[in-house]
């Protein structure tokens, strides 16, 4: 076999792998929804999201200010999405079809 075509079976390996053992992981997963619905609304969580927000009398604080939350811990990410994933997984697959498809080309 090719070196070519082993590195494509790998990246078409890998393709398939990264989605399967990111499942154990995903949140959000609701047996009502649709395919779709879930797969625009699960992911990996990268933080709590229970928050306790401090009580505080004052009544002319904006939005942010209540949030009582840092600027980094509000722009930080709390879920990398499923279907980042899963595109990443289909990408590879792609790759490795056209690296096999190249190596038998080839004489």
């Amino acid at each position: 076999m090719k070196r070519e075509k082993k590195r494509g079976l790998v990246l078409i390996v890998v393709g398939i792998c990264i989605p399967l053992m990111a499942l154990p992981f995903v949140t959000g997963f609701d047996a009502q929804k649709g395919i779709i619905k879930n797969v625009y609304e699960t992911g990996i969580p990268l933080q709590k999201t229970t928050h306790e927000m401090p009580e505080t009398g004052a009544k002319t604080q904006t939005k942010e200010a209540k949030d009582g939350r840092s600027l980094v811990e509000r722009f930080t990410p709390r879920m990398i999405p499923l279907r980042y994933l899963l595109a990443l997984g289909v990408f590879l697959i792609f790759i490795g079809i056209v690296k096999i498809d190249r190596a038998s080309k080839t004489p």
